[in-house]
């Protein structure tokens, strides 16, 4: 097997890893800044608030995912 064939598979294969760590490193960012943002302007803590949260967070991390699946070629 030739040795450009057998590297060029594991690109996908580590853009794909990168894009999970670096997701989950944003989810978590995302969500301290936010959780950080709402206590600022005053907001109560809820149960809404904790869904807010999640859910800004979770769109930030699958935002990140995508950047790196398109920087690395992998969205079709």
């Amino acid at each position: 097997m030739h040795e450009s064939s057998r590297t060029s598979k594991r690109y996908p294969y580590n853009a794909r890893m990168l894009g999970i760590v670096l997701s989950t490193i944003a989810f978590f960012v995302a969500g301290y800044f936010i959780r950080r943002y709402l206590d600022g302007i005053g907001i109560p803590k809820t149960m809404v608030r904790g869904m807010v949260v999640f859910v800004l967070a979770l769109a930030a991390a699958y935002g990140v995912a995508f950047v790196v699946g398109w920087a690395a070629g992998l969205s079709r």
